[in-house]
């Protein structure tokens, strides 16, 4: 079967035509082929470009938002920089790789990449080495303070203490000083006849930084599962990459574009941008007028300057100084600079051509700027990424969230402020790549919430109301249908399917645009409107399942596509992150699930019969029923809304739910306390008006804020000469006059209230 032009035979003796292009049967005995599309529709069909466009992406290089366009195919090698494990990852990590989640399994899962995406740890690095001397000192210098017995092994103790602490206390980075004073008290705390630190005596640097590595590791990934964020497809460590660095290095120095000094090697910069093929400060175009920045990356123990060529070239090997890490190489012992690691490990997964390398917008420059040039000159290529994705900076009232700074706060402890969800749709209501505020509230020294999270909080019950109306407008029709349920559409159908096609083309819009967050929220938002408005008029018998469904399960496909949903095929958020855990760590039989339900309605029951029983009257029977809704069920994570037609049951986590009772008793608590604040300042305003009242037009300027201020009056009570015996201008007197008149009416309706209530003038102090 082949496409062919074919003429008719009634056609043939006639003057030459266009042909509509055929497929089919090309043979005379067949049947005559199926005219296909006609070209001129087909290129009018497809003038715009094809129908699934690719994303255009914020490229750091350009600074602008370009098409993507793939190195190979469908195929997209992608590359992350991790984190540097000396510590607890806070709220600034979390707004970064919540992002780059988002980012990709947007490319993944709705523009349908073949993505590789790979993520390092940085598990060598200073701010580890020096971590792990300041806790092996503080463990040392605790079990020193635990000691007892004899004087003389006490004072021992004492005097190999002295050095450990001033060490400490004057922030020196000696380390090689720091762990020889900690290997003198250790040996004296034993001496002492101590076995606290017996399993710690062979304690060593070497080994040290990679035990508190790996523990800060774990942590992270972990924080990362109960945040939602999938694990990469490959995860890298330094620690087990330091023969393929040093051979990295290796080809770089061979080049020509690396030196040896005194057992460290440094790059190259005025050589590499001298070089007709190469170029620095890609990303960066200041990178070579900011020397202070660009040191900024050689980490807190770096060697002199001096060791240096050129003050912009940066290191690649460290010659490793005593109390640091060390391994062998062509140049004595040391270990990897920082920006090598990240050239060398992404190299080896996906060589010497990268689709996307990202990160926050603070490793820009100085580390991907270098981590561009070495690899660059690795393979001595122009081009070694072709895009370079930045999320932006999380900020603490004005200030970028960091450690150095001491104003972060954990993700652990954000979590149990918040949901998983809540934190993700809190990231997601802010572009990516933009920076973001953080405002803290908090109670005297500790942090509670934060004052952005109220408007992802109240996103995410916009969503969770609407999931449970569709389910609970859906429970009739198990699937969307039933043989019985009509399905022809009507007008509110009609505009309904027009709300759900312009949702889905604003939700493509969004994405097309540097996968905009905020808009894709915004569109699902606003079908949602669409749908609760149909849903409102639409009588239950006549509502169009089919069509309710296919909205509700577009909206639920793309909030699992920005990972606040899990695709189970349903419709709504189900579980995602930590709160997918369901704490039993495996899964329960059907009598443990279904357990705590029994129990409660078992519980109902026998206390419904009870009040039967007893004569219990309605208004008894009705508080029942409010106590199993207001406190049994939500400890189920079962929410009831009473309405005309029978209550609404809506599904939570507990935890959840309990949070979501807590926020609504708050909210509803302070709007009472507005209220009362009100009425107490209304009440106030006429309890001044009324004393205001009491006081005779004759004598308003005499007393309160007027007295003492004028002298002579008229005999109405006006002023007519101020305190000095000046007469008072024309001006003032009108406006004292019309004050005068006010009074009177008001001290009028006084005089008459009181004689209405048989009150007498005088008896309130009139």
């Amino acid at each position: 079967l082949v496409a062919t032009p074919h003429t008719p035979p009634s056609a043939a003796m006639s003057a030459p035509a266009p042909t509509p292009l055929r497929f089919g049967p090309a043979c005379l005995c067949c049947l005559p082929p199926t005219a296909w599309w006609d070209p001129e529709q087909a290129a009018l069909a497809s003038k715009e470009g094809p129908r699934r466009e690719a994303p255009k992406l914020l490229n750091t290089f350009t600074k602008t938002k370009v098409p993507f366009v793939p190195l190979d195919g469908n195929r997209v090698g992608w590359y992350i920089c991790g984190p540097t494990v000396y510590d607890s990852a806070h709220m600034g990590h979390a707004r970064n790789y919540v992002n780059f989640d988002v980012l990709r399994r947007v490319m993944q899962d709705y523009f349908r990449y073949d993505v590789r995406f790979i993520m390092n740890v940085t598990d060598i690095d200073d701010k580890i080495v020096m971590r792990a001397h300041l806790r092996r000192s503080e463990a040392v210098l605790a079990a020193a303070g635990r000691v007892s017995g004899d004087s003389s092994g006490k004072a021992a103790v004492e005097a190999a203490s002295a050095p450990v602490t001033a060490i400490l206390a004057s922030g020196e980075k000696k380390l090689g000083e720091q762990e020889a004073a900690t290997r003198t008290l250790a040996a004296a705390v034993a001496a002492a006849g101590s076995s606290e630190l017996a399993g710690s005596v062979d304690w060593t640097i070497q080994n040290a930084y990679l035990e508190l590595a790996h523990g800060f590791e774990a942590e992270f990934m972990e924080d990362m599962r109960l945040l939602g964020v999938a694990k990469p497809d490959m995860l890298t460590r330094v620690s087990e990459y330091i023969e393929k660095i040093v051979t990295y290095i290796q080809t770089i120095v061979g080049k020509g574009f690396a030196y040896e000094s005194n057992g460290s090697v440094y790059f190259d910069v005025p050589t590499f941008e001298g070089s007709d093929n190469h170029k620095y400060a890609k990303l960066n175009k200041a990178a070579l007028d900011d020397v202070e920045l660009a040191m900024d990356g050689e980490g807190a123990l770096a060697a002199d300057a001096s060791e240096k060529k050129d003050e912009h070239d940066f290191v690649l090997w460290k010659a490793s100084k005593p109390g640091e890490p060390a391994w062998g190489s062509p140049w004595g012992m040391g270990r990897p600079g920082w920006h090598i690691e990240c050239s060398a490990m992404c190299s080896d997964v996906l060589g010497e051509a990268v689709d996307i390398n990202g990160g926050g917008i603070d490793l820009n420059f100085p580390h991907h700027e270098n981590q561009l040039a070495q690899s660059e000159a690795h393979y001595d290529v122009k081009q070694w990424v072709n895009y370079f994705i930045h999320s932006g900076h999380l900020h603490i009232d004005g200030l970028k969230m960091s450690k150095s700074l001491k104003n972060f706060i954990t993700i652990r402890a954000a979590l149990t402020m918040y949901s998983a969800r809540q934190i993700r749709f809190l990231f997601l209501l802010h572009q990516w790549s933009d920076p973001m505020d953080l405002t803290p509230v908090q109670e005297g020294e500790v942090v509670t919430g934060f004052q952005q999270m109220e408007q992802a909080v109240a996103m995410e019950k916009v969503f969770a109301e609407f999931f449970h109306s569709v389910k609970g407008a859906l429970r009739a029709t198990p699937g969307g249908y039933t043989v019985g349920q009509e399905q022809t559409w009507g007008a509110g159908e009609r505009v309904l399917s027009e709300a759900v096609d312009a949702g889905r083309a604003a939700v493509h819009a969004a994405m097309l645009d540097n996968i905009n967050t905020p808009g894709v929220v915004k569109s699902l938002k606003e079908l949602v409107g669409a749908v609760n408005v149909y849903l409102a008029k639409t009588a239950a018998a006549d509502i169009r399942p089919l069509l309710v469904n296919s909205a509700a399960q577009f909206i639920t496909t793309i909030l699992a596509t920005l990972g606040v949903a899990e695709t189970s095929g349903g419709v709504g958020f189900g579980e995602i992150g930590g709160d997918a855990d369901g704490g039993s760590g495996g899964g329960a039989s059907a009598e443990e699930a279904m357990a705590p339900v029994l129990d409660l309605i078992t519980k109902f029951r026998d206390q419904i019969r009870a009040l039967a029983r007893g004569g219990a009257d309605a208004r008894e029977l009705m508080a029942a029923c409010d106590e199993l809704r207001d406190n049994g069920l939500p400890e189920l994570g079962v929410k009831l809304d009473d309405r005309e037609g029978g209550a609404l049951w809506k599904l939570y986590s507990p935890d959840e739910l309990k949070r979501e009772m807590a926020r609504e008793a708050e909210a509803k608590a302070k709007k009472e306390e507005e209220v009362r604040k009100k009425k107490e300042e209304t009440a106030r305003k006429v309890a001044e008006k009324e004393a205001a009242a009491k006081v005779p037009p004759s004598e308003m300027f005499k007393v309160g804020e007027s007295e003492g201020v004028y002298s002579a009056y008229d005999d109405e009570g006006v002023p007519t000469h101020t305190k000095g015996g000046e007469e008072v201008a024309k001006t003032q007197r009108k406006k004292l006059i019309k004050l005068h008149g006010a009074q009177k009416k008001e001290h009028d309706k006084f005089l008459a209230k009181c004689a209405t209530e048989g009150v007498a003038a005088m008896a309130v102090g009139v």
